[in-house]
């Protein structure tokens, strides 16, 4: 005889530990819940947080409640690395997303701070292992390893495109076996993106946490983003407004053309309206709130063919 409640509680008493805590650390003997943070919303119902110290780097987990479609998209909240934008830029895409089916890993990150080299790949390492562990736990996701993307957003973006373009290199001294999967996405998406260094393009304040206030023009040319796009960089959605003060859109726009040159796919959107940080944009009524739509409609393009 079989006992479906029982079925069911046994199932529920050997998920795995990551299920039951949607905070997740991503280094091993880490423990979560240690970071501090601020509220820039005034009203308790809803929540606009910002991270302002990572001791402990993490994920927060969000599961699809909408049919799930086998992806996962990992999502890098921006910040100027002053702040991680929690849920205007974290949060708030994940429960979007996970009406559209997607598994959600909101990645709170070790910012880099006054060009130091040590916190610089403190956040490179960071990107790298929370994008190997999702790939290498995949199966208690119910996950495909091919469907696992990476999302930022303004200075979270730098990262995103960091490990699309070099998923693979030495940031960190392997912890575990998981570390033996590649962190390379299957898809990009860069929203609002920070991604040029060169001046008239970048944050300026962005660029001096990577790299520093005196920067060279050798790193400038080495570590723009859109001069290390290969024939490797992932599938790639770009999304900025073209009203955008902090971020010019050259940042979308030469990234596209650096994409394109290296025949990788890629699909652009250029917002009249949206400024800069719009995140989901849903409470506006401009066109702009439509992107998490044009990119699922176009990374589910990508699976189908």
């Amino acid at each position: 005889m079989k006992f479906p409640q029982l079925s069911a509680l046994l199932f529920l008493l050997y998920l795995p530990a990551v299920f039951a805590n949607k905070e997740i650390p991503i280094w091993p003997n880490e423990m979560s819940g240690n970071n501090k943070f601020i509220n820039f919303s005034k009203n308790p119902a809803s929540n606009n947080r910002a991270v302002t110290n990572v001791d402990s780097p993490e994920m927060c987990y969000v599961p699809p409640t909408g049919k799930n479609n086998h992806s996962a998209v990992l999502i890098i909240p921006g910040g100027g690395f002053s702040y991680i934008m929690k849920d205007l830029e974290g949060l708030d895409v994940a429960k979007i997303l996970s009406q559209k089916g997607y598994s959600s890993f909101v990645l709170i990150y070790r910012m880099p701070h006054d060009g130091s080299d040590v916190n610089r790949n403190n956040a490179f390492a960071d990107v790298q292992r929370a994008m190997r562990l999702i790939r290498a736990n995949a199966a208690n996701y119910h996950i495909a390893p091919n469907q696992i993307g990476v999302m930022g957003f303004s200075a979270g973006a730098f990262l995103a495109a960091n490990v699309s373009n070099n998923p693979d290199v030495t940031n960190y001294p392997a912890a575990d076996e998981q570390d033996k999967v590649s962190a390379r996405p299957d898809f990009t998406a860069l929203i609002y993106p920070v991604l040029s260094l060169k001046d008239g393009v970048t944050h300026v304040g962005t660029r001096a946490a990577m790299y520093g206030k005196a920067i060279s023009p050798e790193v400038i040319e080495q570590n723009s983003q859109e001069d290390r796009v290969t024939a490797n960089t992932p599938p790639t959605f770009l999304a900025q407004a073209l009203d955008d003060g902090t971020a010019s859109p050259q940042n979308a726009l030469r990234m596209f053309d650096a994409l394109r040159k290296n025949k990788v796919k890629v699909e652009l959107h250029l917002f009249q309206q949206g400024g800069h940080g719009f995140g989901t944009a849903q409470k506006q009524n401009i066109p702009a709130k439509n992107w998490p739509t044009l990119f699922s409609d176009w990374q589910a393009s990508l699976v189908k063919h």
